[in-house]
């Protein structure tokens, strides 16, 4: 679900680090800079990268274009493609019959079916078409605030390492440890302090 849906899931973030003077012009910069990569014309499995928000198609960005207000706001698009395994299956035996009548019905080696195999894949993966996802952000530079809608581990990996990539910002994952310890300040560890129970009357027992 993105961040227009009428229902949304999401990570939040802490970001900290140092930015340039010329905060959003450098946003600009860096988003076009790792911007998304097609795959429709190449055998990669895979490709990830920015786009404008909730547009698919949309790979350039325009100056000020993921600028919304106090907010920047932009996708992650991440295309793969995968070859169903009773397909490759089928395809496999088909080019295993073929190659054992060349070799005049002898048994295939380890390394022979190996070969085969990477072959049979390479093949069918050029002709399935990728399938793309877009995952919205929405970051609030001067609250120091980042969500990501999505809920899968993979895809909040892959976020988490392009982002670092695309800015070399310090990315927090908001859990309510690390909300606590911000919550602290500067020069309190959580770790340090001692846990403490109320008691029915108000008072604390440690």
């Amino acid at each position: 679900m993105g961040v227009l849906s009428k229902s949304v899931s999401f990570f939040r973030y802490m970001v900290r680090g140092e930015t340039p003077p010329d905060f959003l012009g450098w946003v600009d910069e860096r988003l076009q800079k790792h911007v998304f990569l097609t795959i429709d014309d190449t055998p990669e499995e895979s490709s990830y990268g920015w786009v404008d928000l909730g547009n698919v198609l949309e790979t350039e960005f325009m100056p000020g274009g993921a600028h919304k207000g106090e907010y920047l706001a932009f996708s992650l698009r991440m295309d793969s493609r995968k070859v169903p395994g009773a397909l490759f299956r089928k395809h496999y035996l088909m080019a295993e019959a073929a190659l054992r009548r060349q070799q005049k019905g002898r048994y295939l080696g380890r390394q022979q079916k190996a070969e085969l195999k990477k072959s049979v894949t390479a093949e069918l993966l050029r002709r399935q078409m990728p399938q793309p996802a877009l995952f919205d952000v929405v970051w609030h530079p001067g609250r120091e605030r980042l969500w990501l809608f999505a809920t899968s581990p993979k895809v909040r990996e892959t976020f988490e390492t392009l982002f670092r990539e695309t800015f070399a910002l310090d990315l927090y994952l908001i859990i309510p440890y690390t909300l606590a310890q911000h919550r602290l300040g500067p020069g309190v560890e959580l770790d340090t302090l001692t846990p403490a129970v109320a008691t029915p009357a108000g008072r604390l027992a440690t």
